[in-house]
């Protein structure tokens, strides 16, 4: 609800404060008065493009600044925390031009961008017959007053759940695959490595190996001459074997005398002479080895070169070989992996549209009967309005899947035509601003509730119309301020007569300067205002009794 305005310097007003209160108010004054210098000025507030002939003369800067009571679960809250906006039970709206041509838009002592500014007041007011792209002009709006109407929030929610879970899908698909293509591009080659690799089956330790083996075959010769030199030294007559043999004869001889002071020497000379024995048959075997070993220097250099080779292939050591089997082989396990996830979500994929579709389906079945019902009611209402040769008509078109949304498949469109034989248009293309408020009002009567609990103003609305058609029309206005709070500019007295709270807009001339100010009526003075406007400049006692009576017809509805 908007509580307070407050305007400094904006064209005739020098400063103006402007304290509203719920239910219907009504702003009434002379042609030339000001009154569009009020809505120029909200216009401001609600984010209209900076005007800086706005600006008052000889003034450097001029401001508007709006206070709105918010109740605790409105959803402009929401908005606030997603700019960090900090918000309580009021938000003060702040609108700054300097002369200089800069200007500011401030929301709760936080500076915002426009567009922002938009996005918070477009949940808290609107004004009927001032924006082309807001309010019921903007299609984008029809399929929010007509789920209003239908109070569908569950399938709408269920339609929601089910989009949502679409996007998921089709995020993770997308991921999977890029993942996959990324993958599979090396999956021959994964494949090709790991035959080779599996084929030439390396094993730990083997290039040492192989070397040691390379040097011994390349060296086989002298290892050969080497090995039967031992031999020699062991076999040959006074060799080892022989002096060993002598030794131990020569101590048991001593032994044989009853000197046993060498028994101990004896049994040293036996374990020598044993491990000569050992010395020489692993001598022998060395020899057997080398002379049967049927691997040729060829053989082992083929093999070093392949396991180098694929170490290098693998920018790796040639002992990690085995490592890189293992590691080639669990990447093969996550592109299968891969293809079987992909495999998986593209049926969570498919089976999230078909519940998208029952989903949005039913939320479309719903909108057409609520659709067909709603149209009916504001038709009915369209004559108390002085609309009696116009009609409305609620087309619902269906989407394609490419063109698939949160909010189901369908576009709302709110169409109308005011006279007789003509063709259904969609209503912002065929309907003036006080014509476009009546329809508005219209809907939002038949509607009996708040959609977002928002400021509703209406300019031009009694365009037109007067007797009982303008009764008709401020009966609805008062009606629906008990919903909403609603701010006309009027012309009818009728309608003047119906407000809670009344405003009269004049120009007083101050030191020469002319200057616009607001004034709360009561009383008498409210009376005076509206006998002035049912009988013009020269107000009568029949003016002023007719006026008292209309207030009192007011009252007694209330």
């Amino acid at each position: 609800m908007l509580r307070e305005l407050k305007i400094k310097n904006i064209v005739l007003i020098e400063h103006l404060n402007i304290v509203f209160k719920s239910g219907l108010s009504v702003l009434t004054g002379e042609t030339g008065t000001g009154k569009s210098i009020l809505l120029d000025s909200l216009g401001l507030i609600l984010g209209n493009r900076s005007d800086f002939s706005l600006i008052r003369k000889h003034a450097e800067f001029a401001s508007v600044t709006g206070v709105f009571d918010i109740p605790v679960n409105h959803p402009v809250k929401t908005i606030l925390d997603k700019y960090n906006i900090v918000n309580d039970a009021e938000i003060i709206i702040r609108r700054e031009l300097k002369k200089e041509g800069k200007s500011k838009c401030i929301i709760n002592d936080t500076l915002v961008t426009r567009n922002t500014l938009i996005e918070v007041t477009d949940q808290i007011i609107e004004i009927q017959g001032q924006f082309e792209d807001r309010g019921l002009l903007n299609v984008s709006s029809h399929l929010s007053l007509l789920d209003s109407f239908a109070k569908h929030e569950g399938l709408i929610t269920d339609t929601k759940i089910a989009y949502n879970n679409v996007i998921k899908y089709k995020k993770l698909i997308d991921e999977a695959e890029i993942e996959y293509n990324r993958n599979n591009t090396n999956s021959n080659w994964i494949k090709d490595s790991l035959e080779q690799l599996n084929s030439l089956n390396p094993e730990q330790h083997e290039e040492e190996s192989l070397s040691l083996k390379k040097s011994t075959l390349v060296n086989q010769d002298k290892i050969l001459s080497s090995i039967n030199n031992c031999k020699k030294i062991i076999e040959r007559e006074d060799g080892l074997e022989d002096l060993l043999n002598q030794l131990i004869k020569h101590i048991d001889s001593i032994s044989s005398y009853g000197d046993t002071s060498l028994l101990d020497a004896a049994e040293v000379v036996n374990r020598s002479s044993i491990e000569i024995n050992e010395i020489k048959n692993m001598i022998n075997n060395e020899s057997l080895k080398i002379t049967e070993d049927n691997q040729s220097l060829e053989m082992i250099d083929d093999r070093l070169y392949e396991l180098r080779s694929q170490a290098r292939k693998h920018n790796c050591k040639v002992e990690e070989l085995p490592i890189i089997i293992q590691s080639l082989n669990l990447e093969l396990e996550t592109l299968s992996n891969n293809e079987k996830l992909s495999v998986e979500l593209k049926r969570k994929y498919n089976d999230s549209i078909n519940e998208y579709n029952k989903s949005s389906d039913i939320l479309s079945l719903s909108r057409k009967k609520a659709a067909v019902i709603l149209s009916s009611k504001i038709n009915k209402e369209l004559p108390h309005l002085k609309l009696e040769n116009a009609k409305i008509e609620i087309f619902i078109e269906n989407l394609t899947d490419g063109k698939r949304s949160i909010q189901g498949n369908d576009k709302v469109i709110f169409l109308a035509c005011t006279n007789s034989g003509m063709d259904m248009n969609p209503i912002n293309k065929i309907v003036s601003g006080g014509e476009l408020s009546r329809f508005l009002l219209a809907i939002k009567f038949v509607l009996e509730t708040s959609i977002q609990n928002r400021t509703i103003i209406f300019d031009e609305i009694d365009s037109g119309i007067g007797g009982s058609v303008a009764n008709a029309v401020g009966v609805r206005l008062a009606k629906l301020g008990q919903a909403y709070q609603t701010i006309i500019v009027t012309h009818s007295p009728q309608v003047t007569s119906k407000g809670i709270q009344h405003y009269l807009i004049e120009k007083n001339i101050i030191n020469n300067i002319t200057q616009t100010k607001v004034t709360q009526l009561f009383g008498k003075d409210r009376i005076e205002e509206i006998a002035r406007m049912l009988s013009g400049d020269t107000i009568t006692n029949e003016a002023r009794e007719a006026a008292s009576k209309l207030i009192d017809e007011n009252l007694s509805c209330h």
